[in-house]
Order: structure tokens, then C-alpha cells, then sequence
């Protein structure tokens, strides 16, 4: 008997002196960090502790503003909007529909001879043949050509689509 209430007793204390579960999540990649540790340590090893019991050993030390932060400016180039990726979400300019892949052929082979600079792209998407043209990142880049286009072809529109980024502008 004297062993049930050592134990029951062992198991209460354990209880009042129990670990704390702290989740952090990381704001950069998402990711969920777990601690299980006494609120002492905790306390001991938060950011905002580790910070105020920091001491510079170096007589002619500055302090830095904790606030500060570094921008770093990069222009705008299809590397730094891509990484690692080649295709990214963006537009294109669909240009027409059409029903069989030979009238799509003989559109392209016309497309071609009137913009020549624009790259084209055939998708079957059933039951229709779309014809797509440029890589667009913003519909802001995609306007001129757009204008350009309705004068030959009035039901070209500006749709949401896979993109390869060394081709965008």
C-alpha cells in the first residue's frame, strides 16, 4: 500500500513540475519548430534573454539598433524573379480557337508572317486547338503587344499561363 501512494504522489509532483511545449514557426520557409523544456531554460535560451545578457568585450564597441535591417537592391532579371524554376506562372496572349490541328498549322504559318518576333505556342485543350503567343510576367507587359494583335485578330485575349522565364518579358 505504502508503494501505491509513493507513486501516486511521485506522479502528482512530475505534474507541477512538468515541461513546457513551445511551438515556433520559422516566418521564412513555414517550417514548425518543437521544444519540450523546463520554463527556466526556455527563459534562458529565448532571443530577447540571450540579447540583454550579451556583453561586447571590445572597448570601442557601437551598439546596433536591433530594428535595423539591410536591403539588399537587385535589379529585376529573370534569375532572380525564377530561381531554380523554369517555368513560373505568368500570361500569355491567346490568339484564336480553332477545332482541327491543320487549321491551327495554317494559323501559326499566317501568325508567323505577320509577328515574327513573337514567339508562338500550340495547346490542345479538348475539344478545341488554342494558339498562344509571348511570355509574359505582368499584364502590364503584355498590353502593347495585345494591341498590336487585336488589329489582325479581334478575339485575342490575355490568359493566365505557365510561362518559361528565359523567354518572358
Amino acid at each position: 500500500m505504502k508503494s501505491y501512494v509513493f507513486l501516486l504522489l511521485f506522479f502528482i509532483c512530475m505534474t507541477f513540475k512538468a515541461q513546457q511545449i513551445i511551438t515556433k514557426v520559422d516566418s521564412a520557409t513555414g517550417g514548425q519548430l518543437i521544444i519540450n523544456a523546463d520554463e527556466e531554460i526556455l527563459k534562458m535560451v529565448s532571443e530577447d534573454e540571450l540579447c540583454k545578457n550579451f556583453r561586447d568585450t571590445t572597448i570601442d564597441s557601437k551598439p546596433i539598433p536591433y530594428n535595423e535591417k539591410k536591403t539588399v537592391s537587385r535589379p529585376i532579371a529573370p534569375e532572380n524573379i525564377c530561381g531554380r524554376r523554369n517555368d513560373i506562372p505568368g500570361f500569355m496572349i491567346k490568339v484564336g480557337e480553332v477545332k482541327s490541328e491543320q487549321e491551327i498549322n495554317t494559323m501559326i504559318s499566317e501568325f508567323r508572317k505577320l509577328f515574327p518576333e513573337l514567339r508562338v505556342e500550340k495547346s490542345f485543350l479538348r475539344p478545341d486547338w488554342r494558339l498562344l503567343a509571348g511570355d509574359y510576367f505582368k499584364r502590364e507587359s503584355a498590353k502593347s503587344d495585345l494591341k498590336r494583335l487585336k488589329k489582325n485578330y479581334p478575339s485575342a485575349i490575355l490568359v493566365n499561363w505557365r510561362i518559361y522565364c528565359n523567354r518572358a518579358k
